[in-house]
């Protein structure tokens, strides 16, 4: 959904000129538990921000491969992840998927996450995938700088890599 916000938040500091969420799906095969595509459903309604991101993730959610995977695990992982998180997890293990992407960087749930994806995933969070994007060619590097310094003032991401991720990627 963090993808989404800046889509959706009409405020000034917003960035605009791009869809990070229209860039990611039409960039990558995205595959989703249908755990997530429930959560995104309870997430609506509210008429805020995160309501307002939940919507738009609905609405394109025909773009995402969604799996039935509950059915196929016993229990969460135990690492004090939430179920979503857990199946998220579960099913990039079982698609051996190259990369996994979660927001759970600013917490020591992104060490519990990078313990429980098999050695053949590549974490990614979603200010890298935008900076990974932009050194792509697949969204503008200013835009990709704007929307770094919106995760930073909203949702306070840690400065010091977001800063490290704009020099690696976006600015060259």
């Amino acid at each position: 959904m963090n993808l989404a916000t800046p889509v959706v938040d009409g405020r000034p500091a917003a960035p605009s000129g791009a869809d990070p969420l229209k860039a990611l799906l039409s960039t990558y095969d995205v595959h989703v538990p249908a755990s997530v595509v429930g959560e995104l459903s309870t997430a609506t309604g509210s008429g805020d921000l995160l309501s307002a991101a939940a919507e738009l993730v609905l609405n394109t959610s025909h773009h995402l491969m969604t799996h039935d995977v509950e059915a196929k695990i016993d229990a969460p992982l135990e690492y004090e992840l939430d179920r979503d998180e857990s199946d998220g997890i579960w099913l990039a293990n079982d698609l051996e998927a190259a990369l996994f992407i979660t927001d759970e960087f600013n917490s020591t749930n992104y060490l519990f996450v990078s313990l429980a994806l098999d050695d053949r995933n590549t974490l990614f969070t979603t200010p890298h995938v935008l900076c990974k994007l932009a050194s792509r060619g697949v969204l503008p590097p200013e835009y990709v700088d704007a929307a770094c310094s919106y995760y930073a003032d909203t949702k306070h991401w840690d400065e010091q890599y977001l800063t490290r991720l704009r020099d690696e990627y976006t600015k060259g």
